[in-house]
């Protein structure tokens, strides 16, 4: 690529300005189609930019937004990267985010290395930390909930019978039901922030603590029990102990039964979803093996739930807290 046709280029002069950067570094990984760099040398802080594609205006419209809805967020908690600048290029096909930059490792590449209550210990922390997202209300008049995610499930269901897609192991029919019979449990649901992409892959570790959160820009407005889902789909695959304790950590204990059955309600309408996302990125991102990923992640939800019989999956019904914690983890129901 010339360089004049790097993201990063076209906004080089502008990101100066705000930072002073002597030394550009390009972040990779994840599963996001905006463009990352850490940045240093101009002083002792590091920053991040994030750049992104904006051809439409309701684009740069939904990114202003979500920088705003990140400045407040440190209202919230001290762990979200502080807000430092926001803009465009000259066109405004290109906009970009500056942030402090979270120094340390992801949650995701460092729990193994620990010891299981040094993970679970983790988990709690990861919990506490997501309740205090969860304290910033949705704006007024939003829709209900309810029907908002039904709509979404079924949209998403004609999308993935249109594209003739199919997981072996998957019922349809028999998960489609499921939801249905459970819908009424999140009526009238209060709704918050929510992050949308909780899992260890977006949070930071140093020296064994939380130290930062990143990647909001999923996020939404909704019930918070579904910042949960991503403990099925991601979190308890890299670690047990961490997703039981962000569970407990959350609740200040073990969870009512309510949570459960809200849980694994949203798993099962995430399944659909999953396929059909891992599906589009292969497709515009020309990477490969994404779909079977998806088998394994949705056959291991499916497992877990026992076909969807049992509301509180394996994973957290099997844990055994360790014994130093494990009072904690039992403690009364909030």
């Amino acid at each position: 690529m010339d360089a004049s046709e790097n993201p990063f280029y076209r906004i080089r002069e502008q990101v100066r300005a705000i930072t002073g950067y002597t030394d550009v570094s390009p972040i990779t990984g994840g599963f996001s189609f905006e463009q990352k760099y850490l940045l240093t040398g101009g002083d002792a802080t590091p920053y991040l930019v994030r750049i992104i594609h904006t051809p439409h205006q309701n684009d740069l419209l939904k990114k202003q937004e979500e920088f705003r809805i990140l400045s407040r967020l440190r209202q919230y908690s001290k762990l979200v990267p502080t807000t430092i600048a926001f803009g465009t290029t000259d066109d405004r096909t290109l906009c970009f985010m500056v942030l402090t930059y979270c120094p340390g490792n992801d949650a995701e590449g460092i729990l193994a290395s620990l010891s299981a209550e040094e993970q679970y210990l983790l988990g709690v922390e990861a919990g506490r930390e997501l309740r205090r997202l969860h304290g910033m209300p949705a704006p007024p008049m939003l829709p209900e909930w309810s029907c908002t995610i039904s709509a979404k499930f079924k949209r998403k269901c004609c999308a993935f019978i249109d594209k003739g897609l199919d997981l072996p192991g998957m019922d349809l029919p028999k998960i489609t039901a499921f939801v249905e019979k459970n819908l009424p449990c999140i009526r009238s649901t209060r709704q918050t922030f929510l992050h949308d992409d909780y899992h260890p892959g977006n949070l930071i570790i140093q020296n064994k603590k939380l130290s930062g959160i990143i990647d909001f820009n999923r996020y939404d407005w909704g019930d918070p029990i579904h910042d949960f889902v991503k403990l099925g789909y991601f979190s308890r695959a890299v670690s047990i102990p961490f997703s039981a304790g962000q569970v407990d950590g959350y609740h200040g204990g073990s969870p009512r039964p309510e949570f459960w059955q809200r849980y694994s309600l949203y798993c099962a309408m995430t399944i659909v979803a999953d396929v059909l996302w891992c599906a589009l990125y292969e497709e515009k991102g020309g990477v490969s093996g994404v779909m079977n990923r998806a088998l394994q992640r949705d056959c291991m939800v499916i497992a877990d739930h026992e076909q969807f019989t049992s509301a509180v999956p394996g994973w957290y019904r099997n844990y055994q807290r360790p014994a130093t914690v494990r009072s904690f983890g039992s403690g009364e129901k909030r």
